[in-house]
């Protein structure tokens, strides 16, 4: 070959090298999240979180590829959505999430039909030879070629010259884009992830007579998404929102880490949830950012009230009536209503959680009665909570008499329930009858209420100590 031509193609590949780069300048910028102007996130009931971000970033101009880093590893990838300031100077035209991350298995793996280093100890003390080997495969157990030998079990401190481009240190988001602009860029990026749920909490503190309460209401969310979110503007979203169940393609070991308790001190006022309508379900924002740790629970309040008017019931539902319950009592269960209204000092969208309920003891001790779990309640709708079975009321049911109709499809039956009251106080018991078929309760020794095709109630007053009967008769036709 002649000079000139060796020349010529020397300038060629020169030129080759300046324009796509080589391995060892990978031709990308990064960003991380100390670039973040700012970042907001909104978490719904069924476990999912959505993110929006603003970050500054220098890039380079001409095409390029932007690693974007500090996602989570449980990040939903086709809900990503990039926007830049001047879209016209900043298009996305590919992306890729990348989450084969950096380990020793990994790397070994990566290194299959290359040039390693072993380092073993030396006779002399605090020495290390070193021996090249040619990794030639890794299959739990590396295998080396060492000079003309093929080695099994080759031990010793195995050193790599460098990291492969295609291996990632943590979940990142990697963008082809072009770039028209050399300057600093504003660009936001939104997206869904998995391992983001928050809940609502509520304190119920019976006053003595158990005829008022003060509920305490707090928000708990848990972040096991993969990454935190520093001074975030927190959103919370209550209501049944559908959500198409897209797993993530990548879900690391879960670290070992003790999960916290986090209710962060403010210098000033006290962190507030302001409430609004959007579409069908409530939307709650914090008023003051707040950090969102990963492997993270942290409790915020929604609310505080007293003097909410409650009432106790002793309720019997789905009581055995037949012959020879005699012998057994059946113990009745606790519940306790309240109207979520503004003359009751409530009068707010209630978001689906668990609500425990306490009494003080004659100490002044606060001792837990029971928990349930609410639905979302919206304004002005009762709320029914079940706490456990009363120790002191019991009953008993049974079917006195029946017969068949001769003369039509159908039959009568005679009930009779005994309820006792055992506590030193009088009370009042909810007794469920139930029935099927066209039904009528055509004698009754109280007032029943029908509640449903299936169910009526009558509420009997009890004294102290006291025991009362009540007797109905129903008689069902079938067609």
């Amino acid at each position: 070959m002649s000079l000139k031509k060796k020349l010529t193609t020397v300038c060629i590949t020169f030129i080759i090298l300046l324009c796509f780069g080589t391995d060892a300048d990978p031709n990308f910028d990064s960003s991380t999240e100390e670039d973040r102007k700012n970042v907001s996130v909104t978490i719904y009931n069924g476990g999912v979180g959505l993110v929006r971000e603003t970050r500054n970033i220098n890039l380079s101009k001409g095409i390029r590829t932007l690693r974007f880093e500090d996602v989570p590893s449980q990040i939903i990838p086709q809900t990503v959505r990039v926007k830049a300031a001047d879209p016209k100077k900043l298009t996305v035209f590919e992306q890729n999430y990348e989450y084969d991350l950096i380990s020793q298995e990994r790397l070994l793996e990566k290194y299959v039909g290359k040039e390693v280093t072993i380092y073993k100890d030396s006779n002399d003390k605090g020495k290390e030879v070193a021996t090249k080997a040619t990794m030639i495969a890794y299959n739990g157990s590396p295998v080396y070629k060492i000079g003309n030998e093929i080695s099994l079990g080759y031990s010793g401190r195995v050193t790599v010259p460098s990291i492969p481009d295609n291996l990632f240190a943590k979940p990142t988001l990697v963008w082809k884009l072009k770039n028209d602009v050399e300057k600093e860029q504003e660009i936001e990026v939104s997206y869904q992830t998995h391992g983001m749920s928050w809940s609502a909490d509520y304190i119920l503190v019976l006053e003595k007579n158990e005829d008022e309460a003060g509920i305490n209401s707090w928000v708990t969310l848990s972040n096991t998404s993969g990454t935190q979110f520093s001074n975030a503007t927190l959103q919370l979203v209550a209501g049944k929102v559908q959500l198409v169940s897209n797993q993530p393609q990548y879900t690391p070991a879960m670290r070992v880490t003790k999960k916290t308790m986090d209710r962060e001190a403010y210098s000033d006022a006290a962190p507030e949830f302001q409430q609004e309508n959007i579409s069908e379900y409530y939307l709650y924002t914090l008023d003051q950012p707040t950090t969102i740790g990963y492997n993270q629970t942290k409790q915020v309040q929604l609310f505080q009230t007293e003097n909410v008017g409650i009432k106790k019931y002793f309720v019997f539902e789905n009581l055995p009536m037949y012959e020879g319950n005699e012998k057994n009592f059946n113990n009745a269960d606790v519940k306790y209503i309240f109207k979520n209204a503004k003359k009751n000092n409530l009068g707010r969208p209630l978001p689906s959680g668990t609500i425990r309920v306490f009494k003080a003891d004659s100490k002044g001790r606060q001792q837990l009665l029971g928990e349930d779990t609410i639905d979302h309640t919206p304004e002005n709708e009762e709320v029914k909570i079940k706490t456990g079975q009363a120790f002191d009321v019991v009953a008993n049911g049974k079917r006195t008499s029946f017969e068949n109709f001769k003369l039509s499809n159908g039959n009568k039956g005679s009930y009779s329930v005994e309820i006792r009251n055992r506590k030193k106080e009088d009370i009042e018991v909810r007794f469920y009858a139930t029935a099927w078929g066209d039904w009528t309760m055509t004698k009754s020794s109280h007032k029943f209420i029908k509640e449903s095709s299936t169910k009526t109630y009558s509420d009997v007053p009890v004294k102290a100590g006291e025991t009362v009967t009540v007797d109905y008769t129903i008689e069902t036709k079938y067609w």
